[in-house]
């Protein structure tokens, strides 16, 4: 998540598998998420990386801008970090009725 500050924190790190991901996802603050989605294609075991940015409709103005604007280079940051590339970028904003 992105302080008061605007410096970067690490919010949180738990395992999840597809059908828990939304309840691990904060739905009141905006969020930057990364995940690790395992599946099978051909038989063949595949884990690309999914971002996630989440912005619910109820985020003051500011912490809009702030989340838009540090979106890439908080990909390019934990990419560099972490040592993977992000295979899929995944955005959701929500509205009044969800």
């Amino acid at each position: 998540r992105i302080a008061t500050d605007e410096s970067i924190a690490l919010a949180g790190s738990e395992e999840t598998d597809v059908q828990g991901l939304a309840s691990r996802i904060s739905d009141t603050e905006p969020r930057y998420s990364f995940f690790r989605y395992t599946h099978e294609v051909d038989g063949k075991e595949e884990s690309p990386i999914v971002f996630i940015y989440t912005c619910p409709a109820g985020s003051k103005v500011k912490e809009k801008m702030v989340y838009a604007s540090f979106r890439r280079f908080v990909i390019g940051a934990a990419s560099q970090a972490g040592g993977f590339e992000v295979a899929k970028k995944v955005r959701r904003i929500y509205t009044l009725h969800g």
